[in-house]
């Protein structure tokens, strides 16, 4: 349903439109299978969208909020958590329950061939007859909690209530490890027996056997399925559904907690913690559970709301819930059904204690709403923070004001990440450590959206070092940024002070086979990369092999610029041959020596996608726009070095003799480089072999089918047009020179005849 009332400012509809262009890239490339087989997951560029992406606050996962809802355990797990997982039963062609699954890893063959003999049986009656065999050859632990399990299956709940309790009356020494999952089993058919029942007495039945199962937990019990943590779960869902009205549900199986009831206000507190803690502890059920909580709150009216609301542990839920649905608030510039439902709670969200505490998490659900006066009021009220700073910054952009902007982005910048390494010493166990660490990614990747937006906002204040500094520092995640900044709006020189200055080789393991996406270097590397092929591409062949660490890379670049110097310097063959190199290794491993980092060639992606249809570039500003011109790509087009390489080809071929294989086999070499990708310049280099070169067996498909430059018969080649050019002067001026000869031959006779004459 969709709303018309309560719009957004102008540009929410701008901003929704290039969200939803981000959100349908990054959901076909989770969701689509096709998309997992062949593409990468593409990281957004806040440079893209800058005022949409200055302005939007990302929303932040349920999960990392719930920790500060959940209390410790009162017990330590003393064993690994076993597999959560089915098993696959070749013989029956089934999955097989988590419990059997492990007493496949747990039993002894001997056992496990017994129990299984039990479990298989067609009936239970049979199971029993077979387990009155086994009274010797198993123990009784095994034996009744596997005839419990089966009576459970048929649904004979007395008999497998029966079965169940002989096993938790066992000695401690005797029970196998049934001990917990008899009483889990037993507080089930307690909340089975319960739906139709009209009193509590199961409730209170089924609290008792969770009660004993955590007590056993304390005691040092092993509990490697974490049932335990699963009786938090039980009995939040025993509190929500005690003294409300029967739910009717199918006996056929057990149904998971309902959140559908009326929420009483003297046990919502405790049921959120049960959940927030199991949830915490690693039961992904308490964060389902939780998630169906807040859903069931949003859905109340407002009158049965509002007594609910005055609980600390409520209105902390509801602020995590609404933080990580915040992009479903407004849609096509208008505020959805449910940003619509979170703006009237809000009006009736009591204010007093909530400010200290959650004040800046309130702010930002304001400002998300586009309420950007409440957020700001709020802001006033609220303990400084990182997250009020950040705000702060968006707030003074909304107004134009990007001085302060830049100062609140610094002053966010301080706060984050805070230092996590007091608590993770104090942790007191696996998952708390976990917990942290989970914490910690979640801060140090705002850290990084903030030092990010920084860079952006740099950017658009026209301080290019500094918003290639501040992007630097945001690291990986915005690697395209950076590139994009490092790559295009820098000059050359600016780039190189940078990374002389800031940016240090980082030892690195080159694998020996690796596919590109298995051996992302440190971006310090990559980073040095982009400026050596930059400074390639410009012709400072001399300054470019030092930032190429890669040993494979150095050595390519090494041979590549050796070949331009040698072609530059020499002449004839010797200069063909070196140029004819120098296109080898421009074509071939143009990518990694030449190639731009983004657009047209992707090296990011090593060339294989082209995303320039996805991101069209915004308007820029005349001074950032005249820096992108000047570093374009020569020429504009994908794959742009295998141009490069052509040219280099067709120079080699001006150098060697026109009738030579060598002319023929480089222009037909740079032909195919081009081929399908401009037309018209490969048909220029056919029509200029045609117009001037040998006839070649492999001319037919030229381009196609091309064979490897022999300089060395050029050199032959070239020895015989020097032969057969003096052979051709000397034959054009045979005849004259004869016949001049001649004729001062007959003169000198002349002459010698009229001297004798006159002699005598």
């Amino acid at each position: 349903m969709r709303h018309n009332s309560n719009p957004l400012p102008a540009n929410a509809i701008q901003r929704w439109k290039t969200s939803l262009k981000q959100t349908s890239l990054i959901g076909l490339s989770l969701l689509s299978p096709a998309l997992l087989a062949c593409g990468p997951d593409f990281p957004l560029q806040l440079t893209q969208d800058r005022q949409y992406n200055l302005s939007y606050l990302p929303q932040t996962a349920f999960s990392q909020q719930l920790s500060s809802l959940a209390k410790p355990l009162a017990w330590q797990f003393q064993d690994a958590p076993a597999a959560q997982e089915y098993l696959w039963d070749e013989v029956h062609s089934r999955y097989l329950s988590q419990t059997r699954a492990y007493e496949n890893s747990e039993l002894s063959e001997a056992q496990l061939v017994l129990v299984n003999s039990l479990r298989d049986a067609p009936s239970l009656a049979q199971a029993e007859q077979i387990a009155a065999q086994l009274k010797d050859t198993l123990p009784p632990a095994l034996t009744w909690y596997s005839l419990g399990a089966m009576a459970f299956d048929a649904k004979e709940y007395d008999k497998a209530s029966n079965y169940f309790k002989k096993v938790i009356v066992l000695p401690a020494s005797e029970r196998a490890g049934r001990s917990l999952w008899a009483l889990y089993s037993l507080s089930r058919i307690e909340l089975l027996q319960s739906k139709p029942s009209p009193d509590n007495a199961h409730f209170a039945k089924a609290n008792a056997y969770l009660m004993q199962l955590q007590a056993e937990v304390i005691q040092g019990a092993a509990d490697p399925l974490r049932l335990s943590l699963a009786s938090l779960g039980e009995q939040a869902y025993i509190l929500l559904h005690q003294g409300q009205p029967s739910i009717e549900i199918a006996h056929e199986e057990y149904e998971a907690p309902k959140i559908d009831v009326a929420l009483n206000p003297t046990t919502l507190d405790k049921v959120i913690e049960l959940y927030a803690t199991q949830s915490a502890e690693g039961d992904s059920s308490g964060y389902d559970s939780l998630l169906m909580l807040s859903r069931s709150l949003m859905a109340k009216n407002l009158t049965e709301l509002k007594p609910l609301l005055q609980h600390p542990s409520v209105q902390q839920l509801l602020i995590a819930y609404w933080q990580s649905s915040a992009n479903d608030f407004a849609f096509d510039g208008q505020l959805t059904e449910m940003g619509q439902q979170v703006a009237k709670i809000l009006s009736i969200f009591p204010a007093d204690g909530v400010v200290l505490t959650h004040g800046d998490k309130l702010a930002a659900i304001y400002y998300q709403l586009g309420d950007y006066a409440s957020a700001e009021r709020l802001i006033a009220l609220a303990k400084p923070s990182g997250l009020t700073w950040w705000l702060t910054a968006k707030l003074m952009l909304q107004k134009g004001d990007q001085a302060q902007a830049a100062n609140a982005y610094a002053q966010a910048a301080r706060h984050f990440p805070t230092d996590m390494s007091a608590s993770a010493a104090n942790a007191t166990s696996q998952q708390d450590a976990q917990q942290q660490a989970i914490e910690a990614d979640a801060e140090q990747a705002t850290y990084c959206r903030i030092r990010a937006e920084q860079g952006v906002l740099s950017l658009e204040r026209g301080d290019y070092v500094d918003a290639l500094s501040q992007l630097f520092a945001s690291g990986d995640e915005y690697w395209q940024d950076i590139a994009y900044v490092a790559e295009r709006v820098l000059t050359t020189a600016e780039l190189k002070l940078f990374i002389d200055e800031h940016v240090p080789v980082m030892n690195f393991e080159y694998p020996k086979d690796s596919d590109w996406y298995d051996s992302v270097e440190p971006i310090n590397n990559r980073l040095r990369y982009l400026l050596g092929r930059r400074l390639l591409r410009e012709g400072a062949i001399a300054e470019a092999p030092v930032y190429f660490s890669n040993p494979k890379l150095n050595t390519s670049v090494q041979d590549y610029a050796k070949a331009l110097t040698t072609a530059k310097s020499s002449k004839g063959i010797e200069s063909a041959r070196a140029y004819w190199t120098a296109a080898e290794l421009a074509r071939h491993q143009g990518m990694d020596i030449l190639g731009f980092e983004l657009a047209p060639d992707y090296s990011i992606y090593a060339g294989m996608f082209d995303l320039r249809d996805w991101y069209s570039p915004e308007k820029l500003n005349d001074k950032e726009q005249q820096r992108i011109s000047a570093s374009q790509a020569v020429p504009d087009k994908r794959f742009h070095y295998r141009y490069q390489a052509a040219e280099l080809a067709n120079k080699a071929a001006d150098l060697v003799p026109h009738n030579s294989q060598a002319y023929a086999a480089l222009l037909c070499q740079a032909t195919g480089w081009v081929f399908y990708r401009d037309d018209e310049l490969a048909r220029r280099y056919y029509k200029k072999y045609v117009a001037n070169g040998p006839f070649v067996p492999w001319a037919e498909n030229f381009g196609l089918q091309c064979e490897t430059p022999d300089f060395d018969r050029a050199v032959k080649r070239e020895k015989a047009n020097q032969v057969a050019k003096w052979n051709a002067i000397y034959h054009q001026l045979k005849k004259p020179v004869a016949f001049s000869f001649a004729v001062i031959a007959a003169l000198l006779g002349a002459y010698a005849w009229r001297r004798r004459k006159r002699k005598q």
